[in-house]
């Protein structure tokens, strides 16, 4: 081995070091009985990413699911990686499991990163967006009915156009957002 290769080694070495020097201090950062609610909030973001949080969106939008329905709805190779990630959220004290017929189930909702766009309804996870979106439409179905109502008095009126194109404007945006954030769900 040159010396110039034993320095490129000894560097990886330390990057692998580090990068699992940080897993180990998350790992035991929610391992450890004796964390503080501060910092269980701060690792609810940090396990709240990847393939746990398509289990937490699973379970979320499900209401409640076992470790095999989990592993064929997401496609998942092995139970043991599913039960790994269930593990992660036990801790972090998202989700709960239901001792009597083996589901586990959502004990907090968290609203971190992409989750934060969406609200429940009912199974559903809606963008927030689509609210505003149908305040828009209905702008739209009160402007063409009030178009039909005073016909040519009302169309040609200044303020009225401005409004129609006031709402387009904002309907459009907001059909564009809702897509967007429909875009990145975890699935």
């Amino acid at each position: 081995m040159t010396p110039r290769s034993r320095k490129y080694k000894s560097e990886s070495l330390a990057i692998k070091s580090i990068s699992s020097k940080s897993k180990n201090e998350t790992l035991s950062a929610m391992s450890d009985p004796e964390v503080k609610s501060n910092d269980l909030k701060d690792n609810k973001k940090k396990v709240l990413q990847g393939k746990t949080l398509q289990v937490y969106w699973y379970i979320l939008t499900h209401h409640s699911a076992g470790v095999r329905e989990i592993q064929n709805a997401l496609k998942m190779v092995s139970s043991g990686t599913v039960a790994y990630q269930l593990d992660k959220l036990l801790k972090a004290g998202i989700i709960s499991k239901n001792n009597e017929d083996g589901k586990y189930y959502v004990k907090k909702s968290v609203k971190k990163g992409v989750l934060g766009f969406y609200f429940r309804f009912g199974p559903l996870m809606i963008p927030r967006y689509s609210l505003y979106l149908v305040v828009n439409i209905l702008g739209v179905v009160g402007y063409v009915f009030l178009a039909w109502t005073y016909g040519d008095m009302f169309i040609t009126n200044p303020a009225s156009l401005l409004f129609l194109f006031f709402i387009i404007f904002c309907t459009s945006v907001f059909i564009y957002e809702s897509i967007k954030i429909w875009q990145r769900k975890p699935t």
